[in-house]
């Protein structure tokens, strides 16, 4: 695989570890081509800390006449995913595109038409999917292991003071106002179809869609347009309701809390604080009992990007997820700004 990589931030990094991983572990055939990036600045930085010997362009165009590679890695702003997007298509490249698909849904349809002209592989990198802690408990679920499902609480809490990807910092320049995370009209709202995304596809995984939520939007964070407080009721197709709850503020310190604890007629399934483990309470353990060891949400860029590298090698592979698959996390998160603004409950169509 000749690769570009577009998007020189800090998401762009995590990939690109894991891809140096597949590399030295799984012996794959993967070489970086060229990073593009409108700073100069933010490319060679990128370039210097993974010690590449790359070309660096600031524009997709650029990229396109002067280096070879046959896939991309789209780590841009969500209001600049579909120009790359058509692009790439239009030059035959292959696309895997950061979550979400495209700031709204307008764009979204754009992009998937064009991707299904191209017959080229188009992922969405919603590495939620591939999270080894998600992952066991859908087998913990499949095999009844707490009995009839009850109801799940999903929660994530983060401190742009104090973020794992360090991804609501101001690059070079920036000012608080300015910068892309914290615009509405770059992200295409707030922490929801941002973050939220990475909470709503474990439910749908684990459940099936969200047919039905009402939320409340707040704005605790004083530099972001879009909400920073998104609490909701989802329900599903099949009983199951869900109480989800997203927060970013500049400086607090949260206590831990497990990202997802599902009730069952017979026990509980809680993912650990912070992502790692998971642990099974029932009537063989009913002390509780820990049945994965940690493994973390970034571990799943890792085999994110196996995945999208094999279905580049392979024409009869999918990938695990379609892209019209992640269309459910940006439909569940406009309605949920829906129901927030009309204050009423809101039922989520799919087709």
């Amino acid at each position: 695989m000749k690769l570009a990589i577009a998007g020189c931030g800090r998401i762009a990094s995590v990939h690109y570890e894991a891809i140096e991983r597949l590399v030295a572990e799984k012996n794959l055939d993967i070489t970086v081509n060229a990073l593009i990036d409108t700073s100069i600045l933010n490319a060679q930085n990128f370039k210097n800390k993974h010690q590449l010997s790359s070309n660096i362009y600031i524009s997709l165009d650029e990229a396109l006449k002067q280096s070879e590679f046959d896939s991309i890695l789209i780590c841009v702003p969500h209001s600049f995913h579909e120009s790359l997007s058509l692009r790439s298509f239009e030059n035959g490249k292959h696309v895997l595109l950061e979550k979400p698909m495209a700031h709204n849904l307008s764009s979204a349809w754009r992009i998937l038409k064009q991707s299904k002209t191209s017959r080229k592989v188009f992922m969405i990198a919603e590495n939620s999917q591939y999270w080894p802690e998600v992952n066991r408990v859908k087998e913990l679920l499949n095999a009844g292991s707490i009995g009839k499902l009850i109801t799940v609480k999903a929660s994530f809490r983060q401190s742009s003071s104090n973020d794992i990807f360090d991804s609501y910092s101001l690059l070079p320049g920036d000012q608080l106002d300015k910068a892309w995370r914290f615009d509405k009209e770059s992200t295409g709202g707030g922490i929801t179809i941002d973050g939220g995304a990475h909470w709503i596809r474990p439910l749908r995984i684990w459940f099936n869609d969200v047919i039905q939520t009402m939320a409340k939007f707040a704005y605790p964070h004083p530099g972001m347009d879009g909400e920073s407080l998104s609490q909701a009721i989802f329900l599903f197709d099949n009983d199951i309701s869900c109480i989800f709850e997203g927060i970013l503020t500049e400086r607090t310190c949260f206590s831990p809390e497990p990202p997802f604890r599902i009730t069952g007629t017979l026990g509980e399934i809680v993912v650990g604080s912070d992502g790692l483990g998971v642990y099974l309470y029932n009537q063989d353990f009913p002390e509780g009992e820990k049945v994965l060891k940690n493994h973390g949400y970034i571990s799943s860029f890792y085999y994110q990007f196996d995945d999208f590298y094999q279905c580049t090698r392979n024409a009869n592979r999918e990938p695990t997820a379609s892209a019209e698959y992640s269309l459910g996390e940006m439909k569940t998160a406009l309605a949920m700004e829906e129901s927030d603004q009309k204050g009423q409950w809101i039922q989520i169509q799919y087709s």
